[in-house]
């Protein structure tokens, strides 16, 4: 597939999350659901894995820590942290209130790239509050808010994960990646796991419905999508690429509308349409700013 295929394929199905997530919480805790979905997304690439050598790297000395900060928060604490929440809100909501994930994007630009952040690009991460705060300020009254501000503690520990990920060796294969963000996000979230149910903390009501979302989770979203998301950024513009994916919550609310599963307030698309134009706003700035910054530098050799 070509890396602009991967991408759209990537955004067609993450949309999906937050609704088998908010599903799945019927039937388990997240501390019992997350993990096995990393271990079965793990195990759907091990062959793979095995059968090319791969399996070396994903425990290579001078890559084991920039796969950690990948895997243990771009897989890891980030799954554990919006499976409680989706459990604490709706899935439209959930998937509305990340697109703060760009905030975060221009903040850590300035932070690691020092790239300064303009008068437009502070109104534009506005809109984006904007359109969370809608959401949030209906909420307060209902226990929907405890997800939604949990969503917004969120999404930074993905742009970590993905300055990271832009660090790693040229060589190493989107599936590789994808192994490696199961493999520490793993590590990460089962001995957890393990202590809490040994400790009877964690719930779980075995059924047939909650198998077929952890094996969806697990093969689709942990495996296939994680493959298809690197396989689209290691060859595209990072920008380009979160402008994108950043228009997936308004398939979510399509989803969830053809589905049944919940009924789509009005504050819920104006919440996204505030947050998504400010979000592909800052996007295009990012990128223009990025794009000057390059030219500068080159006229400067």
């Amino acid at each position: 597939m070509s890396p602009l295929a991967c991408l759209f394929a990537s955004w067609a199905v993450t949309a999906v999350w937050p609704i088998t997530a908010k599903l799945a919480s019927r039937y388990a805790d997240p501390l019992a659901f997350g993990p096995a979905a990393l271990v079965l997304g793990l195990a759907a690439l091990s062959p793979w894995l095995l059968t090319r050598g791969r399996w070396r790297r994903l425990v290579e000395p001078g890559l084991r820590r920039n796969f950690l900060v990948v895997g243990g928060l771009g897989s890891g604490l980030t799954t554990l942290m919006l499976l409680i929440a989706v459990s604490h809100t709706t899935a439209a909501n959930a998937a509305i209130m990340c697109q703060v994930e760009v905030v975060y994007s221009a903040i850590l630009s300035a932070l690691l790239l020092r790239e300064r952040i303009t008068g437009r690009q502070a109104l534009a991460s506005s809109l984006v509050f904007a359109g969370t705060a809608l959401i949030l300020s209906r909420d307060l009254g209902t226990p929907h808010w405890k997800g939604d501000l949990l969503i917004l503690a969120t999404p930074w520990m993905f742009q970590v994960s993905h300055v990271f990920s832009k660090r790693l060796p040229k060589d190493l294969e989107p599936v590789t990646i994808a192994g490696a963000r199961m493999l520490y996000g793993g590590l990460v979230l089962v001995p957890v796991a393990v202590v809490a149910g040994l400790l009877g903390r964690v719930r779980v009501e075995p059924s047939a419905v909650l198998g077929g979302i952890v094996v969806f989770h697990g093969l689709v979203l942990n495996a296939l999508t994680v493959v298809l998301w690197y396989g689209a950024i290691r060859h595209l513009e990072l920008a380009k690429t979160t402008a994108i994916m950043l228009s997936y919550p308004a398939l979510t609310l399509l989803y969830c509308w053809l589905l049944g599963q919940e009924p789509i307030g009005w504050h819920q698309v104006a919440g996204l349409a505030l947050s998504l134009s400010g979000a592909l706003w800052l996007t295009s700035q990012v990128r223009e700013s990025r794009a000057a910054a390059i030219g500068a530098a080159a006229a400067a050799a």
